[in-house]
């Protein structure tokens, strides 16, 4: 591990989001087992037969809203927690990675110059900083492919600019997968910016949301 600073914490958007990532894997879990697509109001699901515990029912939104509603919270999170780690690697190069634990805790890890590199836990999400450009590398997308597979639901990567997030509004299926693997091929042979926003506009996916927000 090339990690030297270390930062354990929990804020109320942790733990909110943890409790959301709860009902999103046992949404998936009632989804596949019993082909039973769970309703929510954001606190609880529910479902006609009351499987798993659910509130016997239906509300208002599919479980799928679910997943947008971790991605709103997570940027909310990342700037409040990230945004001067986000200055620090500006005029230092050094990057710095947060990974949201599974528990509602989180932790921010110091790397070093343009990179961060450490064995990833299982968590719910990680966002690390870049000095300028907020685009994923071929690096950073074969890293997300891996954090999908273990069950991370978002990934991100964040300048003093922008915020460039990834997240799953399902599960994270093969098409995806190859399409995902096939962009960070594209990355790596791109030589200029024009080349990187080709891949990305060119990127074709099913489950997986790219959602960049620009600051002012």
């Amino acid at each position: 591990m090339s990690a030297k600073e270390q930062k354990i914490n929990r804020d109320e958007l942790s733990e909110k989001l943890s409790k959301i990532a709860e009902l999103i894997n046992k949404a998936e879990e009632i989804h596949e087992e019993f082909n039973e697509v769970p309703t929510t109001d954001f606190s609880k699901l529910y479902t006609i037969t009351g499987v798993y515990d659910t509130e016997k029912g239906k509300a208002s939104y599919d479980y799928l809203s679910l997943y947008d509603l971790f991605a709103e919270l997570y940027v909310k999170f990342i700037l409040t927690t990230m945004s001067t780690y986000a200055v620090k690697t500006k005029e230092t190069e050094i990057e710095y990675i947060n990974i949201l634990l599974n528990e509602g805790h989180y932790i921010i890890l110091e790397g070093e110059e343009d990179k961060v590199m450490i064995p990833h836990p299982s968590a719910l999400a990680s966002t690390h900083t870049h000095p300028n450009i907020c685009l994923f590398s071929h690096k950073d997308i074969e890293t997300a492919d891996q954090l999908f597979i273990k069950g991370y639901i978002a990934v991100g990567v964040l300048t003093t600019n922008c915020f460039l997030l990834l997240y799953r509004r399902g599960v994270y299926i093969i098409d995806d997968r190859e399409s995902l693997l096939l962009l960070a091929k594209n990355i790596k042979k791109s030589k200029t910016i024009e080349d990187l926003v080709k891949s990305y506009n060119n990127v074709k996916l099913n489950y997986l949301i790219l959602r960049l927000v620009q600051f002012v």
